[in-house]
């Protein structure tokens, strides 16, 4: 398997270019989103309804923004994925926010058509000027468009390195990153303060850029192993994760269905228990998340395999892999020693109570981990003989 971590290495440096990409991004638009969602959020008097539309991988990019809106803002965020929110406040403000590469999932398209018809605020991102979606807001007088390019999932282009970055992903990562790092933006324009050279942007962006950067560094051996238990074997692959991390755990799950194997989101109504030859992939960037501790340790009781995901090697995790001789099934996902502190913390959480701090926090453990399973896709493709059009037709 040593070509793999060649492959490794080349998709890691591939998603890092997508996050520096986004430092060449047209300002103006930058300035218009801020604007725009700081006008939205400005009110203080009422709450404010914000709905994600968006489907896939591209809905999770999404819904870690909305997390962020919730934590700050008087901002209620409604996904169409939840039927208890699944409603239409008439009375108060609404804004939604879509989400579509290719401007033409169906059911976006609809959510956007709902919205305009009621005449709530609409936002959209796309890679795709010529899209569905992009005609249905560019003439509302209360919509307004971004553009970010990037390959799609529909992109025909075979030529744009489809190999280390299959089923979409520049796009997608390039609006984690971009949500994340326009939001101080967003914060400023509503404290009164509007920086047209998007200074905490860009900085922001260069920031992300240098953490990604470091996910290279990994050790080859240790890493070379972990993709030799990951991949040859036919049990079922049960990801895990909470919060931003379960976002990113949930977006790496929907990709070894598209790499033709057996998979489940941990927390799914339908999620098997685990049995032996099934392997539990947790990932966590503390390490102490509660709900992944349980999983770890109910996964062992069954029988099955763990590789955890995670950054922090004093952890409860560690601790857990330790006893049971399997801390060489860990991957550290390297970040800079002033994040890692930050991230890491001594504090073990319960089922449903996090810490202030980790509520507000950059998500640099979330995008480091979405780049590190994004390049183990890639990994996964080749050394499976799986090539992007037959993803494609695995994908939903």
């Amino acid at each position: 398997m040593a070509g793999l971590f060649d492959t490794y290495k080349d998709a890691t440096v591939l998603q890092c270019s997508f996050i520096e990409k986004l430092e060449r991004l047209d300002l103006e638009s930058v300035n218009g989103f801020s604007d725009s969602l700081a006008s939205f959020l400005s009110a203080k008097d009422e709450k404010n309804f914000v709905y994600g539309l968006a489907a896939g991988r591209s809905a999770l990019s999404l819904y870690s923004f909305l997390q962020l809106l919730y934590n700050h803002f008087n901002a209620f965020p409604c996904t169409m994925e939840d039927p208890v929110q699944k409603h239409f406040r008439d009375t108060r403000k609404n804004l939604g926010i879509a989400v579509s590469g290719s401007g033409e999932t169906p059911a976006v398209n609809k959510y956007i058509e709902d919205i305009i018809n009621q005449g709530g605020d609409m936002r959209l991102i796309t890679a795709n000027e010529d899209g569905t979606a992009h005609r249905l807001v560019e003439d509302y007088e209360n919509g307004s468009i971004l553009v970010i390019k990037g390959k799609t999932k529909y992109d025909e282009d075979m030529t744009r390195t489809s190999k280390l970055s299959p089923m979409g992903t520049e796009f997608e990562l390039e609006v984690l990153a971009f949500l994340n790092a326009v939001f101080k933006e967003i914060q400023a324009r509503i404290d009164g303060e509007r920086d047209e050279a998007c200074e905490s942007y860009l900085s922001t962006i260069k920031d992300f850029a240098a953490q990604c950067k470091l996910i290279s560094r990994i050790d080859e051996e240790r890493l070379t192993r972990w993709f030799e238990r990951l991949f040859p074997r036919s049990g079922r692959y049960i990801i895990g994760g909470v919060g931003r991390s379960g976002l990113v755990a949930r977006a790496f799950e929907m990709r070894f269905t598209h790499l033709n194997k057996t998979s489940y989101w941990e927390r799914d109504f339908n999620t098997p228990s685990f049995q032996i030859g099934d392997v539990y992939v947790p990932i966590t960037g503390s390490g102490n998340t509660y709900e992944c501790l349980e999983g770890v340790k109910s996964a062992f009781k069954r029988g099955a395999d763990v590789l955890p995901i995670t950054t922090n090697p004093s952890s409860e995790l560690v601790e857990l892999m330790r006893v049971r001789g399997r801390e060489d099934d860990i991957v550290f996902i390297p970040i800079s020693e002033r994040y890692l502190d930050q991230i890491c913390g001594s504090h073990s959480t319960t089922s449903w109570l996090v810490s202030e701090y980790s509520m507000h926090r950059y998500p640099i453990f979330e995008i480091n981990a979405s780049i590190f399973t994004n390049s183990v896709v890639a990994v996964g493709a080749e050394y499976l003989g799986i090539e992007e059009a037959g993803m494609k037709r695995l994908h939903a």
